[in-house]
């Protein structure tokens, strides 16, 4: 298994989840490709989106079904943010595009609560599923 999703993996047992990565053949690069893989609606898809905001990486986790608006989180934060190219992602991360784990980042970032969803795990074809729903 590769380095990054080894380090996806030590993040998450050292929060206490159990291991929870699939990996699939076939690859999870997009939200279609990994509900299709996990077996959900893309909806349920936890994707990473990587921005910059000068040197400082901004995390957007999103639902697979809806887009990123990079205005709004630049109004949300109070500065300009950008696409961010995929040899910076991979440096301050340690992930590839379409990789980016929410968890496990070279340099961690700080982000808020993730609801139900199925993160990428460090991999391109790496994913891992939905935790259960809470009771209540």
């Amino acid at each position: 298994m590769s380095d990054s999703v080894e380090r996806v993996r030590a993040a998450l047992a050292a929060a206490g989840h159990p291991d929870t990565i699939d990996v699939f053949p076939d690859g999870t690069r997009t939200a279609k490709d990994a509900a299709n893989a996990v077996g959900c609606d893309v909806a349920q898809i936890a994707k990473s989106i990587v921005l910059r905001a000068g040197e400082q990486v901004v995390l957007v986790i999103a639902s697979g079904a809806n887009r990123v608006d990079t205005n709004k989180v630049a109004a949300r934060l109070g500065q300009p943010v950008k696409p961010a190219d995929g040899r910076w992602v991979r440096d301050v991360t340690g992930f590839a595009i379409g990789g980016v784990a929410p968890v496990g980042h070279a340099s961690p970032p700080s982000f808020g609560p993730v609801d139900r969803g199925s993160p990428s795990a460090g991999g391109r074809g790496s994913a891992s599923p939905p935790p259960p729903r809470p009771r209540g």
